[in-house]
């Protein structure tokens, strides 16, 4: 995969556009919503992005961020890194299944008047297993092949949103009207409006460290990642800001803003027209999302696999494509049951397990400054310790907000499957390395 490839390819696993970033306004509101569209990419993709750039240059190893957990806290830290990651990315990549038959029923509903997406649970998932089964076998296919179709979903994704905010920021200056008329909606206080929207939009900006994993697979990698991840933050942060700005001026009633919604947002903007180009392009995002999404998630049941955690079939490699293709279809066959799942329900349980899984891999790029401090980094985080320190305390600072509020609002209960998935990690390496003392002392 080459550079421009990879740069591309790490915008669709971030992003695929700001499709799912409309719960953002009806649940924060317009002031709080744009303030967090602003202020997330600093204090939480752009550490995620800066770990990543140092280590994969330094550590250009197939598994990533597992390798670099792995080597600077041990083997246990390097396994829970490594499980959490996975459980995450599978709940992950199952949301973009469930975001592409949402707008297929709207693209239905507004071209033939048929609502049978909305109201036949079945044939929505059967719509969303034919995605996952499609781009699973893409996936298999090869790394360059992901990496081409991902670089024109990019483009594709790209082009009508900055239509989009071309069309709506002229408009606003030739006739200027307010964007903001309330910090959060009336019927919510900042704390719930903050819980309600801070996950989602923390959801829309994760994922800068997913294609560490595939670091053997690029060209010069040494230089690629940093400059597709050093772009890439402030063109996400853009391709969002952008066209909700246009979108708020012109689709003012922040209710609305529900998932599904940029091509009515689209219509009040631009007209009729952009309102479909915005609904078809629609389809394309949430599978490019997930076309990328299982390129960096189906190396880690390879890497647990290795370290015999997983069974050794899983390491299997395809003679023909070269890439680990049991470890792919697993995946595969997880993204199809969860896609039965609704979209907030997948992202609630997602944001707090990528977190934990984070907040370890900025841990590993401090531990590893002063464990290796003459591992050659053809890209160096600048500042000395004082900003590694708030590379770390910026994105807790975030996921204890997040919590706290989340508990606030909701209660404990919610956090149940969250405790259960974070729990499961110390459990089976426990499990496993007992039945392994066993094994070794009977032989």
């Amino acid at each position: 995969m080459t550079a421009t490839m990879l740069a591309l390819t790490v915008f669709c696993c971030v992003s695929g556009g700001p499709y799912g970033l409309e719960p953002v306004i009806s649940a924060g509101g317009a002031g709080l919503g744009l303030l967090l569209i602003l202020i997330t990419p600093v204090v939480w993709a752009l550490p995620d992005a800066l770990t990543t750039a140092e280590l994969a240059s330094a550590i250009p190893e197939e598994g990533g961020y597992v390798i670099w957990v792995r080597r600077a806290m041990g083997p246990f830290w390097g396994f829970l890194c490594a499980w959490w990651t996975w459980l995450y990315t599978l709940v992950d990549a199952a949301i973009y299944p469930v975001l592409f038959t949402s707008y297929l029923s709207q693209l239905l509903k507004t071209a033939f008047g048929t609502t049978v997406l909305e109201t036949n649970i079945w044939a929505k998932w059967s719509v969303a297993v034919v995605i996952v089964a499609a781009f699973t076998y893409l996936n298999i296919r090869g790394t360059r092949l992901v990496g081409k179709t991902s670089s024109a979903f990019a483009l594709i994704i790209i082009a009508p949103f900055a239509l989009l905010a071309i069309i709506g920021l002229a408009r606003l200056i030739a006739d200027p009207r307010p964007v903001i008329t309330t910090l959060v909606p009336s019927d919510k206080s900042v704390p719930a409006a903050l819980s309600a929207g801070l996950s989602t939009v923390m959801w829309n900006y994760l994922g800068w460290d997913a294609l560490s994993t595939i670091a053997e697979e690029v060209d010069e990698p040494q230089r690629a990642y940093p400059r597709a991840l050093l772009l890439g933050v402030p063109l996400v942060m853009l391709v969002y800001l952008l066209p909700t700005i246009a979108g708020l001026a012109y689709f003012p009633d922040t209710a609305k803003w529900e998932e599904g919604a940029w091509p009515e947002i689209a219509r009040a903007v631009g007209g009729n027209w952009l309102g479909l180009v915005i609904n078809v392009v629609g389809l394309v995002s949430p599978v490019a999302l997930f076309t990328a999404s299982v390129l960096g998630a189906s190396r880690i049941p390879f890497v647990l696999a290795e370290a015999r955690f997983l069974p050794k079939g899983l390491m299997a490699v395809h003679p023909r494509f070269g890439t680990p293709w049991k470890a792919i279809l697993v995946c595969g066959v997880v993204y199809a049951v969860l896609a039965f799942q609704t979209f907030s329900e997948l992202v609630s349980l997602n944001v707090i397990m990528y977190s934990a899984a984070l907040m370890l891999e900025i841990g590993s790029l401090l531990l590893l400054r002063k464990k290796e401090p003459n591992l050659p980094r053809p890209f160096r985080i600048r500042g000395g310790w004082p900003i590694l320190w708030l590379l770390l305390l910026m994105p807790f600072v975030l996921i204890v907000l997040l919590v706290t509020t989340d508990i606030m609002d909701e209660g404990w209960r919610k956090q149940i499957p969250t405790g259960i998935a974070l729990v499961s990690g110390p459990i089976i390496y426990g499990l496993v390395t007992a039945w392994r003392g066993r094994q070794a002392a009977r032989n």
